[in-house]
């Protein structure tokens, strides 16, 4: 009898096109953020929270997508989230103070979580052990051209048209989004009448939290994400502000360590069905540990230049390669908790660390490339505490 299950590239057709209009929310105004300052007459650290609150809430709501994925079935929630990432996305457009861009940024995070919550889950749900790292590794690498392209593409369309249309095409994105959702995504889980029960809830995310294997992975990722979140709130007020670089030229620095993640993914790929898993792992872990280190130092030197910063953040990119290609799926191989309440776990805590990352470079704006540092390092010193205490037995 012929195997009716979608094939890989279907499948990935519909995650992908998902995590782009997602990630378009967070890259692609980033150019016209230090305009925004003027423009709604307030400062860079208010400006700042459109990304930071974004983030939080991005993250937040993934704890609560996750059970009710298992609920009601992975589909019916990423076709809501992404209808509702739609109609958020156009008010930001027309948000008419900085209060009402932070209030529609919020909710805007709130209905993209769905989306990073079931894509793990569905590749989870669908693939074996290696076919998941090859999967997430393809999905790593061509989701990794949108902070490549969205930057600079986010940046002309301010010169010619404005901050406005930047979320107008995010939301012309999520609409084709949602259309390949609806034609191409199949439903990957059974519906559990048990998901949504508040103290079966709260005992999963406990043991979850409980589990040592389990938040070592999660938060190896986090500490991944927060450094590229860190840059990503930085680097416009760094680049544009602070070295004047032009804003349609912002985004031309970004594609030196995307190429770089680009490349760390296909290697992963190739290297998943030959090497150790967790082997490679490490060594991904070590690379980007180096290039934090180097960039803490180059940046109290006093002595960085655009181009320097981000050849170091290259290293740092590489080393996320097989980081995020392996990591999300050994979290949740590593615990028999439901698939998507796991799935929610381990998106959520990056996706926060991310978010308080952004918001300690908001509290601590000084107009300098120093509060990146602390931050960077900070995130680095967790990662490497978690991985020490979970092999402490």
């Amino acid at each position: 009898m012929p195997d009716k299950r979608p094939r890989m590239h279907v499948i990935l057709t519909a995650l992908i096109l998902a995590s782009t209009a997602a990630m378009m929310s967070t890259h692609l105004y980033t150019p016209s953020m230090p305009h925004l300052v003027e423009y709604f007459h307030t400062t860079p650290a208010v400006v700042k929270l459109s990304l930071s609150l974004n983030a939080l809430a991005f993250s937040m709501l993934q704890l609560v997508y996750g059970p009710l994925s298992d609920r009601f079935g992975r589909r019916p929630i990423m076709l809501a989230g992404m209808a509702g990432f739609i109609v958020f996305s156009l008010a930001c457009a027309f948000a008419q103070s900085i209060a009402q861009l932070i209030t529609a940024r919020i909710f805007q995070g709130m209905a993209a979580g769905a989306e990073a919550v079931l894509v793990y889950a569905i590749i989870h749900d669908l693939f074996h052990q290696t076919d998941r790292v090859r999967a997430l590794a393809i999905y790593g690498m061509v989701i990794a051209l949108t902070p490549a392209v969205a930057p600079i593409v986010g940046g002309y369309l301010h010169v010619w048209l404005g901050w406005q249309a930047n979320f107008v095409l995010i939301a012309l994105t999520g609409a084709l989004a949602l259309g390949l959702i609806w034609r191409l995504l199949p439903e990957s889980a059974s519906a559990d009448k048990n998901g949504l029960q508040p103290v079966i809830i709260l005992k999963d995310y406990g043991r979850l939290l409980a589990n040592r294997s389990f938040m070592k992975y999660a938060l190896m990722v986090g500490a991944g994400s927060g450094v590229i979140m860190a840059f990503v709130t930085a680097g416009p007020f760094i680049l544009i502000s602070y070295f004047n670089v032009a804003t349609e030229h912002y985004g031309l620095y970004f594609i030196i360590p995307v190429f770089s993640f680009i490349v760390a993914s296909m290697l992963t790929r190739q290297l998943a069905a030959k090497m150790n898993i967790e082997t490679l792992l490490r060594l991904g872990l070590a690379l980007s540990a180096v290039g934090t280190i180097a960039i803490t130092g180059l940046i109290f030197s006093s002595v960085q230049v655009p181009l320097s910063l981000f050849l170091v953040f290259a290293l740092i990119a590489f080393g996320l390669g097989p980081v995020f290609a392996i990591a999300p799926m050994r979290a949740l191989d590593s615990t028999d908790r439901p698939t998507g309440a796991a799935s929610a776990m381990v998106n959520m805590l990056p996706m926060m660390m991310g978010g308080l990352a952004s918001v300690s470079l908001s509290i601590f704006h000084d107009g300098t490339s120093r509060p990146l540092a602390m931050t960077v390092i900070g995130l680095l010193f967790i990662a490497g505490i978690a991985y020490w205490l979970a092999s402490e037995r």
